[in-house]
């Protein structure tokens, strides 16, 4: 850093505003700037005018302390002294050059006008308390030059003064500051006009970030709250699939079952009434959905405890194994008593239970609020689950079915093999007694042979005896 640089940030501090810091290095810059201009207008008075000359170093002086207090980090003192200094200055050379009754340099009082209106280039216009005692100061030697000429009262011959080339040198002197100022504010301003644009720009690109951002932080909290409705959808659900499974694997007898069941679902869904039809058959003709179970519901006119498939909506439900969901509900169909009297309920939900589509049963539900998706979404898979406990007891009350079947059976072919042991031991016990009888008649018939022998050899005998008394 070169030491001009490090001479024009003398008093600058992270912590001031950008505006601080801009005219913090423009008293600095300034300050230079009249060091310079002075320290020639000195040069010019020792060579040509010796009378100014030690006016023009106490200026030089003066510019110098000013710049030490701005080294030191008094930027408020420092400014305070630069808006002050140069109208002072200027109007201390201005009151030692004019001679008594001289009319004023108009180039030096132009010079004078210029250095008082610095104030306004070194302090923002809020400041008011800053800027104003500082250009009061300023403008008093403007005001009161004959005073100060009367003060100093140093008499010389000034007529070099009124040579052309040091009137064009005090005036350039003044345009230059001038030039300065107004360049200076120019830039100022057009810097503070950009950076407010650039504000401005920088606000219209954080509004817009922060208008999407809130729309993204909108969409996320929608998606959010979304996520958590369904999150305590999907736990409810949860919830009550794991109830109802509780009371499935509790209860093994069908009336307390199914009694149990609707209550628990009317209760879940805070509806108002509910029934809970089974489908029961006797034959494959002869279908029928029986009512099992009910909650405080009441038809018009009567009760319908059994309903043939595709009779009223229950009936076409297990046709079309599909849910019915009604928000007009017919006058005459089902009401809702309460201790305010009778009404229609808002909604009727008809829902199958179904496994293997194959439907075991029908719910029947009413209520004054309306049923929303994903209840009925629970009751689908709810009826299900019920389908399937069902399910189990149909096949585990076929199963004692079978067993007793079984049994009775047994107990027949036990029956049937004791009959049967006692036929063959009968049979038997015959057997043995005809082969006896077969026993003693053969020997009756060997002994009847053994005579029938006996009296053939017997009368063989009286036949030869016979002949031979004949022969004889």
């Amino acid at each position: 850093m070169s030491l001009f640089s490090k001479v024009v940030d003398f008093g600058i501090k992270d912590d001031l505003s950008d505006s601080i810091k801009t005219k913090i290095r423009l008293g600095n810059i300034l300050n230079l700037a009249l060091i310079i201009i002075i320290s020639f207008y000195a040069l010019i008075s020792g060579l040509v005018i010796p009378e100014v000359l030690p006016y023009c170093l106490y200026g030089l002086i003066a510019y110098t302390i000013i710049l030490g207090t701005s080294y030191f980090g008094l930027n408020i003192l420092s400014r305070f002294l630069m808006s002050i200094m140069p109208a002072l200055v200027i109007g201390m050379l201005h009151a030692v050059i004019m001679q008594q009754e001289d009319m004023v340099f108009k180039e030096i009082y132009a010079f004078q006008i210029v250095g008082s209106l610095i104030a306004f280039s070194l302090f923002d216009y809020k400041r008011v308390q800053l800027w104003l005692p500082a250009f009061i100061i300023a403008i008093l030697p403007i005001l009161y030059i004959y005073d100060l000429n009367n003060y100093f009262g140093i008499t010389f011959d000034n007529s070099t003064f009124q040579q052309a080339w040091i009137r064009i040198t005090v005036l350039f002197g003044a345009f230059f500051l001038g030039g300065f100022l107004f360049i200076f504010l120019q830039r100022l301003n057009q810097k503070e006009f950009n950076k407010a644009q650039e504000l401005t720009n920088q606000f219209a690109e954080e509004n817009k970030r922060a208008t999407e951002k809130e729309k993204e932080l909108g969409e996320s909290l929608e998606k959010l709250e979304k996520a958590q409705i369904e999150e305590k959808k999907r736990a409810w659900a949860t919830k009550g699939l794991a109830e109802i499974g509780s009371i499935l694997r509790g209860e093994e007898d069908l009336k307390v079952l199914t009694d149990k069941i609707i209550t628990f679902v009317v209760k879940y869904l805070e509806a108002n009434q509910g029934a809970l039809f089974l489908l029961e058959n006797e034959s494959d003709e002869d279908l029928q959905l029986n009512l099992k179970s009910a909650y405080a519901f009441n038809r018009k006119k009567h009760l319908d405890r059994k309903m043939k498939p595709g009779e009223g909506l229950v009936g076409q439900c297990y046709l079309e194994k599909n849910y019915i969901y009604l928000t007009e509900v017919p006058e005459n169909y089902i009401t809702i008593t309460s201790g305010l009297g009778d009404a229609n309920p808002r909604a009727i939900l008809i829902t199958p239970m179904i496994v293997n589509e194959e439907v075991y049963g029908i719910f029947e539900i009413a209520s004054f609020k309306t049923f929303e998706q994903y209840q009925i979404d629970f009751m689908l898979e709810m009826g299900e689950n019920i389908a399937m406990q069902l399910n189990s007891l149909k096949n585990n009350e076929k199963t004692k079915q079978l067993l007793v079947e079984m049994q009775e059976q047994s107990q027949q072919l036990h029956s049937q093999e004791e009959e049967m042991r006692q036929n063959m031991e009968e049979l038997q016990a015959t057997q043995e007694q005809q082969e006896r009888l077969e026993r003693e008649l053969r020997a009756e018939l060997n002994e009847v042979q053994k005579d029938k022998e006996s009296l053939e050899r017997q009368l063989e005998q009286k036949e030869e005896l016979i002949k031979k008394l004949q022969n004889e």
